[in-house]
């Protein structure tokens, strides 16, 4: 399961690499460090369950 893996993100507005679990970018709130921009969870859940059909 992508939960407990770590999946590496890059901000679209300042470009920053996020590397954290799965399950973090599905929680609902989380923001990119660098430039606060708040992240659509349900997007990143979305494509998260896609990558796991394919695994």
């Amino acid at each position: 399961m992508t939960e407990d893996k770590n999946i590496t993100v890059t901000c679209p507005k300042c470009g920053i690499k996020m590397n954290n679990p799965g399950s973090w970018f599905k929680k609902p709130g989380n923001c990119c460090p660098g430039c606060q921009l708040r992240f659509s969870t349900e997007r990143f859940k979305r494509s998260i369950e896609e990558a796991e059909k394919l695994a």
